[in-house]
């Protein structure tokens, strides 16, 4: 597993031994974050650092499946799917291995996101700790199960266009099209089921009840009503923690699927027997 890990690093952390388009990459990156860090250091205390956060989880939605997509499927096509399989390690081991790689790059990104982040935060009169550290952990773990989807996604197709194409779907799918669902059914219920599937929700309500606490403690009549956004927040945890567990077990189990060459629709009795007389 932890040879797993050493490859991510090297992959995409290391300027030696990678490719022009990923040191390329890389570069862009490091551009970015520096002017990134410079607007946060110049405008501190004036952008809302939760914002700041929902800003990275809309950014990490796109850029997982697009770093990782290849991580099962492009060993299939550089013909090194093989040597693994044959290693002395199980198939839990493999995708545990890739999925600790990948979430070690995750938290070191987002650590270093969260520089700028904090510097803004020290000069905010609005800001509350609580509030950043809620966000931040569910940040994180929806990355998590979001790299355990796109692992599951790599692990069930030869190709890394198929597996991209197929993670920026359902997530494009899970983000817009369900919550906009479970928000039809009631507005209580609606609310906390979204809540509880989507990031952004718990993010968002985490900006209002600081709104309301802040609006408060001017009037005079401080009054913290923060029991709705822990259960919130720690419902969402669990379900995160349940997801990514089941995901990274089901990618475990279906490591192979795509070297047995089974179909997802299978063909009916009939249409073989009529293409083996025809």
């Amino acid at each position: 597993m932890m040879a797993e890990v050493t490859r991510f690093r090297k992959r995409f952390l290391s300027f030696r031994g990678s490719s022009v388009a990923i040191n390329g990459g890389i570069g862009i990156v490091l551009v970015c974050y520096a002017l990134f860090a410079m607007a946060c250091v110049y405008y501190r205390g004036d952008i809302d650092p939760l914002m700041l956060i929902l800003g990275f989880l809309g950014l990490m939605l796109f850029a997982i499946p697009l770093l990782l997509h290849a991580s099962i499927a492009g060993e299939r096509e550089r013909r090194s799917w093989d040597m693994l399989l044959v290693a002395p390690i199980t198939h839990g081991q493999i995708v545990i291995g890739k999925f600790m790689g990948a979430f070690a790059g995750l938290s070191m990104a987002f650590g270093l996101y969260m520089i700028p982040v904090v510097i803004d935060a020290l000069w905010s009169t609005t800001a509350r700790v609580d509030n950043i550290i809620i966000a931040s952990v569910t940040t994180l773990a929806q990355g998590a199960s979001l790299i355990a989807l796109t692992l599951l996604i790599s692990s069930r197709v030869k190709r890394p266009l198929i597996a991209l194409g197929v993670s920026i779907g359902i997530v494009m799918m899970y983000f817009i099209f369900v919550p906009v669902f479970i928000g039809s059914l009631s507005t209580f219920l609606g609310n906390f089921l979204t809540g509880i599937v989507s990031p952004i929700n718990v993010i968002q309500k985490l900006e209002s009840d600081q709104l309301r606490d802040n609006f408060a403690a001017e009037s005079g009549v401080f009054t913290v009503q923060s029991l709705g956004k822990y259960t919130l927040a720690f419902s969402h945890l669990t379900y995160q923690l349940v997801i990514t567990i089941a995901l990274l077990m089901w990618a475990a189990k279906t490591l192979v699927f795509a070297d047995n060459e089974v179909k997802f629709i299978p063909r009916s009795k009939s249409h073989a027997r009529s293409k083996k007389s025809a």
